[in-house]
């Protein structure tokens, strides 16, 4: 993932979005042409890193955002994850729980029926992800590249939203309490909560990165870091469910 564009304390919110939101569409279009023009688990993963980290920007900076173009993007970032995860479920399941266990257990016989079929589930998510990725190459994207015009004139109303460096603070002040809220819920353990409080960690940890230009060095080392660390330890109990899940439809195939 390349660093985000620089931004400035006393620049106009504004401004910082169709900076922000410009880079990280040429992103997320770049990582579609390598997926759709190769089979790599690793460029899925990328794409889904891409849209989480636009995702991410178009959270912090909606208060700017007209209503229409907000939902616009939300729906539209939405529905790449979305076409992606099932690919990406099993290549996590491949690569973290069948192959290592195959590798413990060379030539198992119900290991390598597991992988077969697997193999044969993940090619069936990937043709439908490729159907559903094409389609969005060629229409919602250009549209979201339009969005941004309108925002890249200060005389709009869009550009009276103070400056960057308090915005900034008052974003990732609002997704932390959000986060807090969630970890809250989560103490329960149900994987649905767990799985909610690892998105807001995320759509956190990203925020800080796209503003870190202009934010308080606690938000970029103190709460960065905790962060990182959270997301993984989060990330585990998820792809354990995962994998339990995919496992049982693997049998019942």
């Amino acid at each position: 993932m390349s660093r985000p564009p620089e931004l400035h304390r006393k620049m106009r919110p504004a401004a910082a979005f169709v900076m922000l939101g410009g880079s990280g569409l040429r992103i997320v279009e770049a990582q579609l042409d390598a997926l759709l023009q190769r089979d790599i688990a690793e460029d899925v993963h990328a794409l889904r890193v891409a849209v989480r980290h636009l995702r991410a920007v178009t959270w912090a900076f909606g208060p700017i955002l007209p209503r229409a173009v907000m939902e616009r993007w939300k729906l539209a970032l939405h529905d790449v994850a979305d076409a992606a995860s099932a690919v990406r479920d099993w290549d996590v399941f491949l690569s973290e729980t069948l192959l290592p266990a195959l590798a413990m257990q060379p030539g198992d016989p119900v290991l390598v029926a597991l992988i077969d079929v697997a193999h044969a589930r993940r090619a069936e998510a990937r043709t439908l992800m490729v159907t559903q990725l094409t389609r969005y190459r060629q229409a919602p994207l250009p549209t979201l590249y339009r969005d941004l015009l309108p925002l890249s004139d200060p005389k709009t109303r869009h550009g009276q939203h103070g400056r960057m460096a308090a915005f900034a603070r008052g974003r990732i002040r609002k997704a932390r309490g959000r986060v807090r809220d969630l970890a809250r819920v989560a103490r329960d353990g149900q994987i649905a909560h767990i799985h909610a409080l690892r998105i807001g960690n995320k759509r956190l940890r990203y925020a800080i990165e796209a503003l870190s230009d202009v934010l308080p060095k606690r938000y970029r080392k103190r709460l960065h870091g905790k962060l990182i660390a959270r997301q993984t330890e989060l990330g585990g109990i998820i792809d354990d469910a995962v994998a339990h899940r995919l496992i049982c439809e693997c049998l019942a195939s």
